[in-house]
């Protein structure tokens, strides 16, 4: 459970950090595109290397932080795609982080139906946040903003959006975990002390 607490800590600060930047790109939507190419570029690195780190914890029903090797790897491919040929993909951000947040979107579904299966009650939040995020992914995708600084809008607001939906979903999760531990814990201690009794 301590590795939990870690794994929780680094996946909600790289959540804020990807807000962060949402907010930035929301206040300043005129920057650079290679500045907003480098910034979502190690965003995604971050992110990746918090869903891989998080992957091998001892999460007992895999539930807790949305952690997942595949996808963090692909983070951290694109991230690194978008920094080292900033030039070359300036013009498929869109496509890009379309990319992303539908395979986020599809994340969060899964995560949605376990935590579901689980009995945790905020599981409908959960696939709310993954239908908007799979929505702004295909609108990405799309991308019928003929202005540079509405796109840039859009993304700052899907980060931060994102970015807090996370933060959430990983406090969230791992509560209702630790609330079932305890739970199997009393009961197993209830049990024993009974066992106890009548030998």
């Amino acid at each position: 459970m301590r590795f939990i607490k870690r794994a929780k800590v680094a996946y909600i600060s790289a959540c804020a950090a990807i807000a962060v930047i949402g907010l930035i790109l929301i206040i300043f939507p005129e920057i650079s595109m290679l500045a907003v190419c480098y910034m979502l570029g190690i965003s995604a690195i971050v992110f990746g290397i918090v869903k891989i780190t998080g992957y091998f914890s001892s999460d007992p029903y895999g539930l807790a932080f949305q952690f997942d090797f595949a996808f963090g790897v692909i983070a951290i491919l694109l991230g690194l795609i978008v920094i080292l040929h900033p030039g070359n993909v300036m013009a498929l951000v869109p496509v890009i982080m379309g990319i992303y947040f539908m395979i986020d979107g599809i994340m969060k579904i899964q995560t949605a139906v376990d935590a579901k299966r689980f009995g945790v009650n905020g599981w409908w939040l959960i696939l709310v946040s993954a239908i908007v995020t799979g929505a702004v992914g295909i609108l990405l995708l799309i991308n019928p903003f003929e202005s540079a600084v509405a796109l840039t809008v859009l993304l700052g607001i899907t980060l931060l959006a994102d970015g807090l939906s996370n933060i959430w979903i990983a406090a969230y999760t791992v509560k209702a975990i630790k609330k079932e531990i305890h739970a199997d814990d009393k009961i197993y201690v209830e049990t024993s002390d009974r066992e106890d009794k009548d030998d």
